[in-house]
């Protein structure tokens, strides 16, 4: 994510000019220690299956991608002139981790890793997405995830 500083000029004016919205609850509760987290993947990137429903800016869904999709599978769709993707085309690692935190659960540093792990469309206005937000966080408590780990492009 680039400074808003290197941000060419128009663009930072139209970052600038949004308004951040206000939540009526933005709770917040203290860490847990890590051999407790069961642990999910939440990427603001717009990643789809290769064969899958598009992604386009503005919606406000998440797709869900379970432990056996294989990363050339997964095509990125946020599209920006500050987002370099050609990290992804090398590794999709970089952008949605799930070796790493399969490596976190192998090695007992976290309790699990997810079976499933998830991606929004990060230029989506956040109060557009609270519907699915809220159906997401119900079926993360009902697989027994505890902790997400938020990954914005």
């Amino acid at each position: 994510m680039p400074r808003l500083s290197d941000v060419v000029a128009n663009e930072r004016a139209h970052i600038e000019s949004l308004d951040c919205p206000v939540f009526e609850n933005s709770a917040f509760v203290p860490p847990r220690p890590l051999k407790t987290c069961k642990v999910a993947l939440i990427s603001s990137a717009g990643l789809m299956k290769r064969k899958g429903e598009n992604v386009r800016g503005g919606d406000a869904d998440y797709r869900t991608f379970d432990s056996t999709i294989r990363d050339r599978d997964l095509l990125i769709n946020h599209i920006s002139v500050n987002f370099d993707r050609s990290g992804f085309s090398e590794d999709a690692n970089t952008v949605f981790p799930r070796d790493l935190l399969a490596e976190l659960a192998d090695e007992k540093v976290i309790a699990k890793a997810s079976s499933k792990n998830y991606s929004f469309m990060g230029a989506t206005a956040p109060e557009n997405m609270k519907v699915n937000v809220d159906r997401l966080a119900a079926e993360l408590q009902k697989d027994g995830i505890n902790t997400v780990c938020l990954l914005p492009v």
